[in-house]
Parts: structure tokens; C-alpha cells; sequence
């Protein structure tokens, strides 16, 4: 529970929220109390000037002290602060102090009242309470006036118990919307999981429930099935390579026992016992071609080095591939021009080029009637060679030229037990482009023919 994401999640939610509050709390108290605390010292400053411009009528006017006194009463009694005025005259005596000082003197609590700037001062303790005292030295003598602190310290102190009420409701409200949060959050995850636990690899159909929010949770669910759908494709080409694979490798197998056990009768005389063992040998030459190709894949998946770093002659390779196509093509009497022959240099391996290539000419020949003609070109552009190959054979449908190049893959399976092909060329010549950095391309309109493009970068360039 403590380690789980949702206890983190309502913690770290609460903390913020708290320590938002209490900085909030902290910002407006000092606000409050430095508001408060520049009004005051106005209001002091004020009162100063006031009583100095009424001592300054006073001396130039000659009035009676008494007129004095009354005026600055008058004035204190109208003021809504509790003042404390005091007013020394030159001859360092004092000419006027309030009645709330009487026995007492504003002076004592000023070490060196003699510089003539206005100074403001806080007062401890001046008869048990607070005061903010302004003093000024004129040439007509000193005053001193002082107001409470109370007009400061009362509001915030109601202002921190106002706080301190607050604060536990915020942080109890703080615990318990975050814990309503973190469990709204995550009732989404928590489905996720209960869901993906019933996946299974036999039931890699089933998706997680989607509910059409572009949020993070949303996010996650599209992409976890995105995930799936590539693991259900994988487990089914992984099921159907093996199947395929397993009635490639079977039938040769049941046609050596048959000849095999055929050998075994008594009656089999020489001569059709050589032909046993010939059966026998075709057999398991095209059962060891099947088990190469199959490696030749397996290595690839792996992301093992399939192929040598070396330079080729493409034009030489054509040309070689050429003279051997005319003789595979011969018994269908299918006629193989060499259209085009540029000089090409690459940088690669030279056994799977010609495989790659042999490939090629091997599936064109197989799905062009007697004969036909089949084109191969190879042509230099900018920064890469392009080898053709091209037929005027059966073609391919629409629909199955982008599955072709997958592994087992058969356009019509009944015509290719006729030819002998088990579906690996394409994929394997796919596969040969691709490891030599360059692609595999096809063109096809049933019943008209098909054309393979390969490209394949020159030396030397990006």
C-alpha cells in the first residue's frame, strides 16, 4: 500500500497542496502586516507634521499655551488612534505632554533625539503595549509623537487564527480529494491491468477497452494494443512459418521412406533400385535447399551479419546470371534477353547477389508459358543501380502483390506443387536486397506479366 503509485500520488498531492497554503498563508500575512505597518507609519508621520506646523503657528503668532494645549486635544480626540504626543521646547523643557504620559516621558526611550532627520522607532514595552514613535528636531524644539502597534498585531493576529482554523480543513480536504483523484486515475489502469492479465498467448485476439480519451491512460491503451496486434501478427506468422515449413520438409521426408521402403522389397531388381537412390538424392537436395533458406532466415531475424563487405561487379554478376538463365529457361524454350548492361560497381556479397537474382529469374520462368520472354536490365542512375527483371507470364493478382514477398507465401498454391517453388524465393530476395541497403519492388497486371526492380546504392555513395 505505502509503495503503491496511488499512496505516492495522494502524499505528493497533498504536500503541494499544503505547502501551497501555508506559502498563501505566509505571502497575504506579510502583505497584511506590512500594509498595515506602512499606513501606521504614515499616520505617525503625519501626525508629527502636524503637530510641527501647530508649534511653528504657536511661536510666530506668540498665542497662549493654553490655545495650544486645546488644539492638539481637540485634534487627538478626533484622531481614531490612541495618540501620544509630547513637545519639547528650545530651552529643553517640556512645553506640552498628552495626559496618557503623565509620569512618563517619550524622551528616555530615544538614545540621541538630535539629528533633525524624522526618524520613526518601535517602542517595547511603554507602559505594557507597543508603540511606533516618530521623532523630529526642529529649531523650535522636539517633538515626539507615538501611536500602538495594536493596529497592526490585532488584524493578523485574527488573520493567523483565521489561518489556523482553515489549515486542517485544508489538509484533510487536501488527503481526501487526492485519494478520490489518484483512485479515479487509476480505476482506468487497474481495468487496463485485469484486461491484459486475460491476454494470453491463445487469446491474442482480444484487445484492451478503449474509451476514446486522448489522455495519458487513453494513450497507453491504444499503444498496448497497438503491441498486441503486432504480437497476434508474429504468433500467427511464427504458427504459420512453422506449419509450412513442417508440410515443406514432410513431403520430401514421405517420398524417401516410400523409396526407401520400396528398396527394401526383394523383388526390386538393379536398375530400379539406382532409380530409388536418384529419387532418394533429388529428395534431399531440395529438403537441403529448403533447410538453407530456412537458416538464411533464422540468421536474419537474429540480426546476424548475413552478408560479406566486398566490391562487385554488377555488370559482370548480370551478365554471368544472364548465360545461366538461358539455360534454365531452355526447357520451356523461353527466350532471356539482356536488354541493358551498365557498368555498376558495388559494395557487397557476390554469392547472395546472384542468389537474389537467380531467385528472380527462377520464379519468372516458372510463371511464364512456353515460350515467353523474359527481359533482365540493369541500369546505372544517380546514385544507385537498377536491376529488372521483367516477364510476360500469368502475372499477379492485385490483391496478393503486397503478401508475395512473405515467407510460405504462394499466389496459386496448386500451380506451385506443379513447379516444385515452396514460397521462400521472394522473401529471400527481399530479404538480400535489404541487407545490401537497397529495396525490392513489383509491378504486375494479371495474365500480362510481372516486373521485379531492384536498387542497390553504387560504391561510394551515401
Amino acid at each position: 500500500m505505502l509503495r503503491s503509485i496511488r499512496f505516492r500520488l495522494t502524499l505528493w498531492y497533498t504536500i503541494i497542496v499544503v505547502l501551497t497554503f501555508f506559502c498563501i498563508a505566509w505571502a497575504v500575512e506579510e502583505y497584511v502586516r506590512g500594509t498595515l505597518s506602512d499606513a501606521l507609519d504614515r499616520s505617525v508621520t503625519k501626525e508629527l507634521q502636524w503637530v510641527d506646523a501647530r508649534f511653528s503657528k504657536f511661536r510666530e503668532r506668540a498665542e497662549p499655551w493654553q490655545a495650544m494645549r486645546d488644539d492638539v486635544l481637540d485634534h487627538i480626540a478626533y484622531n481614531p488612534m490612541k495618540e501620544y504626543v509630547e513637545i519639547w521646547d528650545s530651552t529643553g523643557r517640556i512645553f506640552y505632554q498628552s495626559a496618557n504620559l503623565v509620569g512618563d516621558t517619550l524622551r528616555h526611550y530615544v538614545l540621541s533625539p538630535d539629528d533633525s532627520v524624522l526618524a520613526l522607532k518601535t517602542l517595547k514595552n511603554v507602559r505594557n503595549i507597543e508603540l511606533r514613535l516618530a521623532h523630529q528636531r526642529t529649531s523650535r524644539g522636539l517633538m515626539f509623537v507615538a501611536m500602538p502597534t495594536e493596529s497592526i498585531h490585532t488584524p493578523v493576529d485574527h488573520l493567523l487564527r483565521v489561518f489556523a482554523f482553515i489549515g486542517p480543513i485544508v489538509i484533510v480536504v487536501s488527503v481526501g480529494s487526492g485519494m478520490y483523484l489518484a483512485k479515479k486515475s487509476f480505476s482506468k489502469v487497474n481495468q487496463v491491468i485485469d484486461a491484459t492479465q486475460r491476454i494470453t498467448a491463445d487469446r491474442l485476439h482480444e484487445r484492451l477497452p478503449e474509451h476514446n480519451v486522448q489522455d495519458e491512460i487513453g494513450k497507453l491503451v491504444s499503444t498496448l494494443n497497438e503491441m498486441i496486434a503486432r504480437l497476434d501478427r508474429s504468433f500467427h506468422e511464427i504458427k504459420q512459418f512453422t506449419a509450412d515449413a513442417s508440410h515443406e520438409l514432410r513431403t520430401p521426408l514421405s517420398v524417401i521412406r516410400t523409396q526407401l521402403e520400396s528398396a527394401l522389397e526383394s523383388s526390386v531388381g538393379g536398375r530400379d533400385l539406382k532409380k530409388i537412390v536418384a529419387s532418394c538424392l533429388d529428395e534431399t537436395i531440395h529438403m537441403t535447399a529448403i533447410i538453407e533458406n530456412l537458416l538464411l532466415l533464422t540468421k536474419a531475424d537474429r540480426g546476424q551479419e548475413m552478408v560479406m563487405k566486398e566490391r562487385v561487379d554488377v555488370r559482370e554478376l548480370v551478365r554471368q546470371v544472364h548465360e545461366d538463365s538461358v539455360i534454365l529457361a531452355f526447357h520451356k524454350s523461353i527466350k532471356v534477353v539482356l536488354s541493358r548492361l551498365d557498368p555498376v560497381t558495388v559494395v557487397g556479397d557476390e554469392q547472395r547477389l546472384r542468389q537474389m537474382l537467380l531467385n528472380l529469374i527462377d520464379n519468372a520462368i516458372k510463371y511464364t508459358q512456353k515460350r515467353g520472354e523474359i527481359s533482365l536490365r540493369l541500369e546505372a542512375q544517380k546514385n544507385f543501380a537498377r536491376i529488372t527483371v521483367v516477364d510476360n507470364g500469368i502475372g499477379i493478382p492485385a490483391n496478393e502483390i503486397p503478401q508475395i514477398f512473405n515467407r510460405f507465401y504462394r499466389v496459386d498454391k496448386a500451380r506451385t506443387r506443379e513447379t516444385g517453388g515452396v514460397g521462400l524465393g521472394l522473401s529471400i530476395a527481399k530479404l538480400i536486397a535489404e541487407a545490401h541497403g537497397g529495396t525490392i519492388s513489383v509491378i504486375s497486371e494479371l495474365n500480362k506479366g510481372s516486373a521485379f526492380s531492384i536498387t542497390l546504392p553504387i560504391e561510394g555513395s551515401e
